[in-house]
């Protein structure tokens, strides 16, 4: 992977991230969760782009919910991901997860077990929901075991970096996208594990179109193309924030009849795909990254005529 260039505008990124981890890294424990909210109210102050966003989206998703109800569930979106990045900081800092992570529970672990028990590896596929960043750190501690996962290279090479190195001592190897259909399928015929998370807007031409939220919009099919051509295993997973605990939900394989229509088959299997991923943000709807606009490129027409 070649270096990008590293400009004023990174250095003064990074600059800014340093100084996080290091206040991060002087704070006690106990005062994590207030600093928290501090970051929470930062970023809707400085970022009245992302606000205007998070709030047509859940307008979209949401039709039928007043602006009280949008509020309030923006200010819970806000202190979840306030939460998420001072603990994933935390970590990044002190390297003791165990010191700032709530009692972790995972659940249906056997699922998981028995197809990687065929040989033939497993995709574990999931949207940007509760802190996915930890769903290695998880597993490894469940099985001992590595995973690999697709990621697209962060804009900023220099932390980049430093986030590369908090994945990978979380347990995490990254496959970058770019490229990447080669290095998932070497990785697979190692009965290794492949993350892959599907849940944000691709451009028409690289993608289905699904139903998300009553909506047409424009989706990733790679989950189901390694599915339907290679046969690989795919189960959806989950970790989300539930009163004092961390919940590590492994679900079921997810099992599709092919109709002998390959077209068919990866819009219908991606949809189910995107309708299990819908129901989970349904049901921990602060818990999902709502920062994305993720209903750009929806299909022709009518009310979901694509949103500028």
């Amino acid at each position: 992977m070649p270096e990008k260039k590293v400009s004023f505008k990174h250095r003064l990124e990074y600059a800014l991230f340093s100084a996080t981890i290091l206040s991060t890294r002087l704070s006690p424990v106990f005062l994590l969760r207030l600093h928290s909210r501090v970051l929470g109210g930062l970023f809707r102050a400085l970022s009245p782009r992302h606000f205007r966003l998070v709030s047509r989206n859940l307008e979209t998703a949401f039709p039928d919910m007043g602006p009280a109800e949008i509020a309030g569930l923006r200010r819970r979106i806000y202190r979840h991901f306030a939460l998420i990045f001072t603990q994933i900081v935390y970590i990044l800092a002190k390297r003791k997860p165990e010191k700032i992570l709530p009692e972790i529970r995972v659940d249906n672990l056997a699922a998981l077990e028995e197809v990687l028990r065929r040989g033939r590896g497993v995709i574990l596929f999931s949207g940007h929901f509760g802190n996915w960043e930890l769903v290695p750190f998880i597993i490894r501690r469940a099985l001992g075991v590595v995973t690999y996962n697709v990621a697209r290279e962060m804009d900023n090479p220099l932390i980049e970096r430093v986030v590369s190195r908090f994945r990978e001592f979380m347990g995490s190897r990254i496959i970058y996208k770019k490229g990447s259909f080669r290095s998932i399928l070497r990785e697979l015929k190692k009965n290794h594990i492949v993350g892959m998370i599907i849940d944000q807007n691709t451009l028409p031409q690289e993608g289905v179109y699904v139903d998300f939220f009553d909506h047409r919009v424009s989706a990733i099919p790679s989950v189901s193309l390694l599915h339907l051509k290679r046969g690989i295993p795919i189960l959806p997973v989950f970790l989300q924030y539930e009163p004092g605990r961390l919940v590590l939900d492994i679900q079921d394989e997810v099992v599709f009849e092919k109709s002998g229509d390959m077209d068919r088959d990866v819009r219908e299997l991606t949809e189910r795909c995107h309708a299990l991923i819908e129901r989970k943000i349904r049901q921990f709807p602060e818990q999902w990254l709502w920062f994305h606009n993720r209903w750009k490129n929806r299909s022709a027409g009518g009310d979901d005529a694509q949103r500028q």
